[in-house]
């Protein structure tokens, strides 16, 4: 399974090695490319620029594996994925200029009546969109498809038919949401008046004459976007698979494709240029840059829809992308007019080119922080999960089967082992504040190639007890418990087949002895039942795993098709309740051995019926 996830906080003592380079800064990209272009990732391109000038416009391998056809950093489209929210957090802040929208507004105000249905009473602001605190969960059905003729429009993706559910108070916890951009890019259509797309086009590709780029989906009369557009791929061990062409239902998330050379006007943009405004008053630039959410003083946040990086002495507001086939990351440095664009046509990079590249270009320090034993490290262990994740519906249980929770455990020496996704080892910090802690080396782990930044961690503490744990960007992690960790589910789901496999032996077993003795005598009710609760155990297990595999098939699907599983999960809990009672009518008259068989079972289906209540299975 695709694994779904933002960035770097680093202190260092010299200057960017790219504003004093003493080797080009194409050979630092040139050599860094080297090692992952034609391995990890088909084609690329990169667009980098300072003072106003273009330092670096190139393109790497391929952009079409079957045609041999070459990356052109001028024409070659790709897209940008996530990178599309900063330009929906641009028009946004065009429309705060006007004084049309808000920021600390209720959104509500900006929407039609009854358009959402909120959790909380408290209000959601354009603020919380921006700083992804709005509360919501996850949602994966309906994002994409493969068929254009199942788009729906923005307002109808954007309302509370196809809203996802709010979990957390506004404000409170960060948890990355693709739908919380897509309802700012719909207040931008309210608010102006015009369509999405359209006012996109016209209020910032057109005005920063991004002629190769566009937030429309239907572009096959696009000439300049048909005839450049790169092809995607996700990589399979020692080859590439091509992947089919999407359109995104959630456009201001994610829908904008565009080439590196027109992104170079975008960063000009962002960076003060004279040729390149996006805003009437220098001001509204300014502010759009300026910190607007942090968990801790000494952590990264967000600046109006922008993730902030802290390394080599300087403050970076980033934002990175992955989408079918595509991965892309943006990076400015405002104070030194310094900009990074990499449009990647390979899915989920997380090879590490990234980090590598921003080593390169921006440097790194050693931390030299020491463990020191402290009465923290107690209270910090525990099990971690991402805030961000889906909790309405039956895909609550990915967590359990996609083995993504973080472990934080006291270390012997001081400090904390952290122990992460997807790594074999865990990695050691210190603490450097109360409850703040710092990676004691420079461990790359998955989730930093994954434009996460895992060097600082803070544990918010309240009443004696840690509510939740941050690297300060695209999402909070909250404790688990016993019950939701994954091991404990495992646990319970091998038991739990392993009983039923074994009850299905016995009686067939029992069935052919009966048989071939030919005994006549009846069994007992009881007895009956358990066989009954037996095989509804099994039933049930089947349509469990159908189920996800249907999902697994096409994650973007409309979730309504799969709904009549759900009502198959019913099974268990009604022939558990129904069994119970039969068996606890003869119970007397059972033997010891039988009353152990039958309890035995009863224990085991109980258990799976509230794995199954609490995964949302049964509704």
């Amino acid at each position: 399974m695709k694994k779904f996830l933002c960035l770097f906080l680093v202190m260092l003592f010299a200057f960017p090695t790219v504003f004093f380079a003493e080797e080009s800064v194409e050979d630092k990209v040139d050599r860094t490319m080297k090692k992952y272009i034609g391995k990890d990732i088909p084609g690329a391109a990169i667009a980098i620029v300072q003072d106003g000038k273009v330092v670096l416009l190139k393109g790497y391998g391929q952009s079409d594996l079957e045609k041999g056809t070459a990356v052109d950093a001028k024409e070659t489209v790709f897209e940008a994925a996530s990178v599309s929210k900063v330009f929906t957090w641009s028009a946004v802040m065009q429309l705060v200029e006007e004084g049309k929208i808000d920021l600390e507004e209720d959104i509500r105000t900006y929407l039609p009546k009854d358009f959402l249905e909120l959790t909380f009473d408290d209000k959601v602001t354009m603020q919380h969109l921006m700083n992804h605190t709005a509360g919501f969960e996850d949602k994966a059905s309906q994002l994409l498809t493969t068929n254009p003729e199942e788009m729906i429009s923005l307002a109808e993706f954007a309302s509370k038919v196809n809203q996802p559910e709010q979990v957390f108070r506004p404000g409170e916890v960060i948890s990355y949401s693709n739908y919380g951009t897509t309802l700012a890019g719909y207040i931008v259509e309210r608010v102006s008046g015009q369509p999405f797309t359209t006012y996109m086009q016209e209020h910032v590709l057109g005005k920063l004459k991004m002629t190769n780029s566009t937030f429309e989906q239907q572009y096959d009369d696009m000439k300049q976007i048909v005839n450049g557009k790169g092809k995607g791929y996700e990589k399979l061990e020692d080859t590439f698979k091509e992947v089919d062409r999407v359109y995104i239902n959630d456009a201001p998330a994610g829908s904008l494709n565009t080439t590196a050379e027109d992104m170079i006007h975008f960063m000009l943009a962002h960076l003060q240029s004279e040729e390149y405004k996006l805003f009437d008053d220098e001001r509204t630039l300014q502010t759009m840059h300026e910190q607007t959410y942090a968990e801790h003083p000494e952590l990264p946040g967000n600046a109006h829809g922008f993730w902030e990086r802290y390394q080599g002495g300087e403050r970076i507001i980033e934002h990175g992308g992955n989408l079918v086939g595509y991965t892309s990351q943006l990076m400015l440095i405002p104070e030194k007019k310094f900009g990074m664009m990499l449009l990647m046509n390979v899915a989920n990079e997380a090879t590490g080119l990234r980090v590598d590249l921003i080593n390169e270009l921006i440097g790194t320090k050693n931390v030299e922080s020491h463990s020191a034993p402290s009465e923290n490290d107690d209270l910090v262990q525990g099990t971690y999960r991402m805030a961000r994740g889906i909790y309405s519906n039956f895909l609550k249980f990915l967590p359990i089967i996609g083995n993504g929770d973080v472990v934080v455990k006291k270390s012997a020496e001081g400090g904390i082992d952290v122990q992460m996704p997807y790594e074999k080892k865990s990695v050691h910090y210190a603490e450097i504040e109360p409850f703040l802690y710092e990676k004691v080396n420079q461990t790359v782990t998955f989730m930093d190639k994954n434009g996460f930044d895992t060097n600082r961690i803070y544990f918010t503490a309240q009443d004696g007890q840690i509510v939740k744990m941050s690297y300060g960007v695209v999402s909070d992690l909250l404790p688990v418990k016993m019950t939701d960790r994954a091991m404990t589910n495992i646990i319970v789901l091998a038991i739990t087949m392993l009983t039923l496999l074994s009850y299905v032996l016995f009686f067939i077993i029992h069935w052919l002895k009966r048989k071939i003795k030919k005994d006549g005598r009846k069994t007992t009710t009881a007895f009956r039942a358990t066989a009954l609760l037996t095989f509804a155990g099994i039933i049930v297990f089947i349509d469990m795993a159908v189920l996800l595999s249907r999902f697994v098939a096409n994650p973007f699907q409309p979730l309504s098709p799969l709904r009549i599983h759900l009502w198959g999960g019913w099974l268990l809990p009604i022939a558990t309740i129904g069994c119970a009672y039969i068996i606890l009518k003869q119970f007397k008259e059972t033997s010891l051995k039988g009353k152990v068989f039958q309890l035995w079972l009863l224990l085991v289906s109980t258990l799976l019926s509230f794995l199954l209540w609490n995964y949302h299975f049964l509704f």
